[in-house]
């Protein structure tokens, strides 16, 4: 049962980096341009964000914090743009570095919202190491997030490739600030997807490819409490967030699948969970993301998984 349990739970983090929005194939890779930061070797090591881009001029702005005791109510977006979202504000500019650290080491990735048209926002991902880039489009509405990249997650783990196309199919990623505020913060919201594709992975040195039809893909969001109790002050290694708010996520991934190993082919229905913990500076974005748990049904019967992982900002710059 080991290797089930493997492959699926590969299966499912691949897929979270694809809910990029809408049909989904896995961005081609390009060289990242010149002047982009040489990678650092070191484990504790930042590089710092490379803010030049062609054709325009780039300021930086220190980040804002606010400080403890400054009302219990997040200020709503500065930006009343499209996809000015209180959680995941994509704001043409808007840079984050974030150090990865999970089963296959350390990495550094760096994201930037190129630019907003209409109601889709485009996200430039970096790979600091490997000097790579590639492409998301995030479709927004009135402030609330439909479908966006949860790539996030898919940065701890690594050995995989393929296309996977995903479609939102109903509710919404992060609802928008009028929303939840009305609701005084004390939130619960769903996101709904289907994936389709194939992929392939190298699961203990033995090449493994799966071939995945419109399976449900679930994610519900939750805020512990209405008022203070969002609020959880958090330290990384971009600063301190005195009022930093954590949100809880429980993804559920229902997946019929085929996958050959060896030259056998193996067909199984499984149910994965996932487990998370994020914390988020308002109007700035994610600051932290953990791995609460993780369990997988097979047969009936469900098994914890171990997983570790977690991801912090490193630095944040905006335009």
């Amino acid at each position: 049962m080991k290797f089930p349990v493997k492959i699926y739970l590969v299966l499912a983090v691949f897929l979270l980096t694809a809910l990029s929005c809408g049909p989904f194939g896995s961005p081609t890779p390009t060289p990242a341009p010149t002047t982009a930061p040489p990678p650092e070797t070191g484990e504790d090591s930042v590089t710092p964000l490379d803010t030049s881009v062609p054709g325009r001029e780039v300021s930086v702005t220190p980040i804002q914090v606010r400080p403890a005791g400054d009302g219990i109510v997040p200020p709503p977006p500065a930006d009343g743009g499209p996809c000015a979202n209180t959680f995941y504000p994509l704001i043409p500019g808007y840079q984050w570095l974030y150090k990865v650290t999970g089963d296959g080491g350390t990495s550094q990735v760096s994201m930037t919202v190129s630019e907003v048209n209409g109601n889709e926002a485009t996200l430039n991902v970096l790979y600091l190491e490997s000097g790579m880039t590639s492409e998301a489009t995030v479709t927004c509405d009135d402030g609330a997030i439909l479908s966006a990249p949860v790539v996030l997650l898919g940065f701890l783990f690594g050995d995989l490739d393929g296309e996977i196309t995903v479609e939102h199919q109903n509710g919404v990623f992060v609802p928008n600030y009028a929303e939840l505020s009305a609701q005084n913060w004390d939130a619960e919201w769903r996101g709904e997807y289907t994936a389709s594709g194939q992929i392939t992975a190298n699961m203990d040195g033995e090449p493994v490819s799966a071939v995945l039809e419109n399976s449900p893909l679930a994610i519900e969001w939750h805020t512990p409490g209405a008022g203070e109790a969002i609020f959880d002050g958090i330290s990384v290694a971009a600063g301190s967030f005195p009022q930093a708010i954590r949100l809880e996520r429980t993804v559920n991934f229902n997946v019929a699948v085929e996958f050959t190993s060896g030259g056998e082919t193996t067909s199984i229905n499984t149910v994965l969970t996932l487990e998370n913990n994020l914390w988020f500076e308002p109007n700035l974005g994610l600051l932290k993301q953990e791995i609460e748990s993780a369990s997988i049904k097979l047969y009936g019967a469900s098994f914890p998984i171990e997983m570790e992982g977690t991801l912090e900002l490193a630095e944040f710059r905006q335009e």
